[in-house]
């Protein structure tokens, strides 16, 4: 295949699309030519010394504001206390922004992540000045409301800066008024693969100033080395027009060959060269990673809660089983002495299920069948169905049936929220025809979910309706946080009384 080179001003296709299809989230970026425009040269040391300016002077000067707002008055020398507890609390903000590297300059534009560290850091400032007035026994000394409306003056103003900052800072970018640095692309890919590449980068305030695009099917060796040679000619040109920071090479790390020979060729040019992973092996470096000596390991499945994630959902499942024990006592009572009256013994319906990793365990419900199925073929109850008894169908209807499963929750067969578990006769059926079905059991079924929430309970009359079943349950696997049970538990005792599945 022939060899397609894109010189500095190149990507012309790229802003004629632009130019007439404005559809284009990003077209703007190809205006002007993105490949070699003229940046407004920011150094990175720059940029972070004016955020770190910034915050200095917003953390004294809300100080200062508070104290004239609440007591009428502006400190104006070195000696006021309220100036050199700024001072200190400016320092820890700082500190503390810079500890979680809040300043690194590929994070100075995320508006996102600098609001919550700016939260987090003035948050931590004032407890740590808490502490230090209390050790020294010196909290009389302040205002109570001096020290409150810094506070929020400061939060405020600190949050405002660097939401700002960070959106005009990512605008800049992307208009490629200014950028940090300056580097040659060579990418072994097609010519939509290396618009996204030069886009990406752009947002990122890197100026581009020059393109090599070499194609990634086969070549030959003649053409394999016309291609070098290209590159070469267009990163030594680029080097001579101004100072280049850096090699930025794309392209799949299967091709071994194509990238030493790429090494080879650059290496006589004076720039660092950095090799970027594609897109299979960029997914891959983002797992969490173990170290076993000098071996490295990547995490390939990770376990679906922490220990100390386990800890606090068994903590909510045992306070919430108690408290809804004591206060459902008189209920239940009432309902075994209604399933006794309509219809005899026994009151509670066992079945076998599968738990976490797939282990058994006998299910508790108040019995509402005038059958007792447990065994290879389970029929699922449908609406209308003639085996529900008259009792049975108001406590199926409003989920009281469920409430003995509050005893397996405390035993710890199952949680409150969780994927429901089904029989073991048709765990065994769907297992075979879904293939993410097993992954349900990466945690322990629950009461309720995230499926009967969202209206997914009842029967399931065909694949596809389970499918969308599974689906929900792998979601809140993957999403799974305490606030999450909490709402799914909230959520429930509304569907309570509105839930049409329910039969």
């Amino acid at each position: 295949m022939r060899n397609r080179l894109w010189r500095r001003y190149s990507f012309v296709s790229g802003w004629v699309m632009a130019t007439f299809d404005h559809s284009r989230p990003s077209a703007h970026l190809w205006k002007g030519g993105l490949v070699g425009r003229n940046s407004r040269r920011w150094s990175i040391e720059f940029l972070q010394a004016t955020a770190v300016v910034v915050d200095v002077v917003l953390a004294i000067g809300s100080a200062l504001l508070a104290a004239y707002v609440y007591q009428g008055y502006f400190p104006a020398d070195m000696s006021d206390l309220l100036v050199s507890v700024s001072l200190l609390a400016a320092l820890l903000l700082v500190g503390y922004m810079a500890l979680r590297g809040a300043y690194r300059i590929a994070h100075l534009s995320e508006a996102r992540h600098q609001a919550v560290w700016v939260l987090q850091g003035w948050a931590f400032v004032f407890f740590n000045l808490a502490w230090i007035a209390f050790l020294l026994r010196s909290t009389e000394a302040f205002s109570r409301g001096t020290v409150s409306l810094w506070f929020v003056i400061g939060g405020f103003l600190l949050f405002a800066a660097h939401g700002f900052g960070a959106k005009m800072l990512a605008r800049a970018y992307v208009e490629g008024r200014i950028a940090h640095s300056r580097v040659a692309v060579v990418a072994i890919a097609e010519e939509v693969g290396a618009i996204r590449i030069v886009e990406r980068l752009a947002r990122e305030g890197i100026e581009i100033a020059s393109v090599s695009l070499i194609s990634p099917s086969e070549q030959s060796a003649a053409a394999a080395e016309e291609a070098g040679r290209s590159v070469a000619v267009d990163v030594r040109t680029a080097l001579a027009d101004r100072r280049l920071d850096g090699i930025f090479v794309f392209g799949s790390w299967n091709d071994r060959r194509r990238i030493e020979e790429l090494k080879a060729v650059l290496s006589p040019v004076p720039v660092q060269m950095h090799l970027f992973a594609d897109h299979e092996m960029e997914r891959m470096l983002r797992r969490p990673q173990v170290h076993v000596g000098d071996l490295i390991g990547l995490e390939l499945q990770r376990a679906p809660l922490t220990r100390l994630d386990r800890a606090l959902k068994r903590m909510l499942d045992i306070v919430v089983a108690l408290v809804g024990l004591v206060l459902l006592a008189p209920l239940m009572g009432l309902t075994a002495l209604a399933v006794v009256a309509e219809s005899g013994f026994p009151v509670l319906f066992r079945q076998h299920r599968k738990g976490f990793g797939a282990r058994p365990f006998s299910i508790l419900k108040f019995r509402s069948m005038t059958v007792r199925e447990n065994g290879d073929d389970v029929v699922q109850a449908s609406r209308r169905d003639a085996r529900v008894t008259r009792v049975g169908r108001m406590i199926r209807r409003t989920s009281i049936d469920e409430l003995p499963q509050l005893f397996n929750v405390l035993k710890g067969d199952m949680s409150i929220v969780g994927p429901r578990p089904h029989a073991v006769a048709h765990d065994d059926y769907y297992d075979g025809l879904i293939a993410s079905y097993a992954l349900r059991q990466h945690v322990k079924p629950g009461i309720t979910g995230w499926a009967q929430v969202k209206g997914l309970r009842g029967e399931t009359r065909d694949v596809e309706q389970m499918r969308a079943r599974v689906e929900h349950d792998l979601w809140y696997i993957n999403n799974w946080s305490i606030w999450l049970d909490i709402r799914i538990i909230l959520l429930t005792a509304l569907k309570v009384f509105f839930d049409e599945n329910a039969y």
